[in-house]
């Protein structure tokens, strides 16, 4: 440690501060400050060979003038724009055989790498070995054909300055030309590509190739079934047998293409593994395009499954979101009891992820309103935000203690994002009220009693824990806090979501049964800045419909029928989508396979499998 210690804190000790990756926070910084960083950086950096060494010596020379020099201080991206064009440069690749003074050519490429260029630019380095690829006769030189919106007989009407396509064509042929005799006495391999995979067929050598052989063999009788057969077997990923392999994929390719028909290597390998072999079948299932085991249509089990007729099983709200949202999900977590992995990862941009973050906002909101209370501050007072502020300082050292913190840079950036959104919180309670009954009401967790919902097949124990519950003389209202983005709440969505919003209705239950009084709304709020401080009221009426959803939802369990869902989106923040081969998309998009298949089974009607969870999704309809 005292090791990389030395490495990294004098170089960050030199670094100005730099703002987060939008751009915001970080004070005004001059491009001497950030040279200064970087000489520090490059102090630990290897000399290096060749250019390499050539680089960093002409670097550090720029950043030394820059230090000296440029120190008016301006916005972060002005420093960078004005050092990283005072850092263009070129440098001269050394030779053995050429004096220290050389000046040299500063275009000139050092050698033992690979250089790439077109042949436009090609043949001015003199190197000894060229490989001219793609020489095929569909590129090398083209074809004559005419262009079709303008075609050469109108080009001939309109003005000796058009070529015509015989024009281009003589054209491309001497750039090649020139191209050529421009390499002088290189060695040069010329190669073709024989297949082309997206038409499916065979692609000749360009007349280059034949040219070429002629020039060698100084036959110009040579045709083009001399030159296939000089040109022996098309080389392809089959390695010859005469060759070494080169690493484990000549070796298997070597293994499959050994005979005069390829191997099925798919086969040998599911034979040798048998998991493997069993995942394949399984996503062959998948795509056939009938409910089984692979979409999640299991034996039904209602007497251990059922919430409703084990009275062992005690529920969360969560828990019974993840069934409306998704019945395969409830199936992963709540039936097979397979949870995600929980090893922590360092980011070393984030400290902390979005479930720690909303845990300690969770936390700075009771404990305000609790102490607020305690002193008998009003919300309007300037004190009440000042106490929130400190409260969220109190929080966050204890929860350094828990949670390493990958940097100050790092820190000092979440600590500016935490404390708007706890003033955010403040101005929302200011501008909503907060005359809390209870906070952080638990229920059902640890020794205390579930809460009991009665449905008409049965009853529902459930557990959770309500954020705040607040009354006045309307009568009591059930608030949970969303630390995110107000998402999924548009007024097309409804009250329940299709059973993907319960929380607010079971919430309301929870607090009748153990507060007493009556619930008239269940909200959710948003108190942040992202969030935007919206809050979504739902009144009393609209929520009386929780216990015949509940009992469509929960036939889904008792039949075993846990088809995915239809709606792309529920993939989003799902910790299955791996499992479901479920992926971001460009644009916000998100691709889900069995979404998808879901999507036009559901309302075919032909599988009794999908029958619960339509009945779920039109519910409200």
């Amino acid at each position: 440690m005292r090791a990389l210690r030395s490495i990294l804190f004098p170089t960050l000790k030199a670094t100005p501060a730099i703002p987060d990756r939008a751009g915001e926070g970080g004070a005004p910084v001059s491009p001497a400050e950030m040279a200064r960083g970087l000489r520090a950086f490059l102090r630990r950096v290897p000399p290096g060979d060749g250019a390499d060494r050539s680089a960093r010596e002409r670097i550090n020379n720029v950043l030394e003038r820059v230090e000296a020099t440029l120190r008016r201080r301006t916005d972060f991206r002005a420093a960078v724009t004005v050092l990283r064009r005072h850092l263009e440069i070129r440098i001269r690749a050394p030779r053995p055989d050429a004096d220290v003074d050389d000046p040299g050519a500063p275009w000139s490429s050092e050698g033992g790498h690979l250089h790439l260029s077109d042949m436009e630019h090609g043949g001015y380095t003199g190197r000894p070995a060229v490989f001219i690829v793609g020489a095929d006769a569909e590129h090398l030189p083209g074809s004559g054909v005419q262009d079709p919106v303008l075609l050469d007989s109108d080009r001939r009407v309109l003005g000796e300055g058009l070529p015509t396509s015989s024009e281009l064509l003589r054209e491309r042929i001497f750039r090649f030309a020139a191209f050529f005799a421009r390499l002088g006495g290189a060695r040069v391999t010329l190669s073709y590509r024989a297949w082309d995979a997206t038409e499916a067929r065979t692609i000749g050598p360009s007349p280059v190739l034949l040219a070429a052989l002629r020039l060698q063999r100084r036959d110009s009788q040579l045709t083009f079934r001399d030159l296939y057969q000089t040109l022996g077997r098309v080389v392809c990923r089959i390695p010859r047998s005469d060759r070494p392999s080169l690493d484990s994929d000549d070796i298997w390719m070597a293994a499959l293409g050994a005979g005069d028909v390829m191997r099925r290597g798919v086969d040998g390998v599911r034979t040798a593994f048998p998991r493997l072999d069993a995942g394949l079948s399984l996503l062959l299932e998948r795509s056939e395009g009938v409910p089984g085991p692979a979409h999640g249509v299991i034996e039904a089990r209602p007497q251990e499954l059922d919430p409703r007729k084990n009275k062992s099983l005690v529920v969360s709200a969560s828990r019974l979101e993840d069934l409306g949202a998704c019945p395969l999900r409830y199936l992963h977590r709540s039936v097979l009891r397979m949870y995600p992995p929980d090893d922590p990862e360092l980011d070393p941009d984030r400290w902390l992820n979005p479930r720690r973050r909303g845990g300690l906002l969770h936390q700075v909101f009771e404990a305000s309103l609790r102490e607020a209370r305690k002193q008998k501050l009003r919300m309007e007072e300037p004190a009440f935000e000042a106490l929130a502020v400190k409260t969220l300082g109190e929080c966050v050292d204890r929860l350094r203690a828990e949670v390493p913190v990958p940097g100050e840079g790092a820190l000092r950036r979440e600590l500016v994002a935490l404390e708007e959104d706890v003033r955010s919180f403040v101005r929302m309670v200011r501008q909503h009220g907060a005359p809390w009954v209870a906070l952080e009401l638990d229920f059902g967790i640890g020794d205390d009693e579930p809460v009991v919902l009665e449905l008409e097949q049965g009853q529902l124990r459930f557990r959770g824990a309500i954020d705040r519950v607040d009354e006045n003389l309307q009568g009591v209202h059930v608030v949970d806090y969303k630390t995110g983005v107000a998402w999924g709440l548009d007024a097309d969505s409804g009250t329940f979501d299709g059973g993907r919003r319960l929380q607010h209705a079971l919430y309301a239950h929870a607090a009748e049964q153990r507060l007493g009084g009556t619930v008239v709304s269940g909200e959710y709020h948003y108190p942040t800045r992202r969030g935007e401080n919206q809050a979504f009221v739902f009144d009393r009426l609209r929520l009386a419909g929780i216990a015949p959803l509940l009992d469509l939802m929960l036939d889904t369990v008792a039949s075993g029928n846990f088809v995915p869902t239809e709606r792309a989106d529920d993939c989003r923040f799902c910790d299955y989508a791996d499992v479901c081969r479920a992926r971001p998309a460009r644009f916000g998009k998100v691709v889900s396979p069995l979404a998808e298949w879901s999507e036009q089974h559901l309302n075919l009607g032909l599988w009794p499998a999908f029958a619960q969870l339509k009945r779920v999704r039109t519910f409200e309809d």
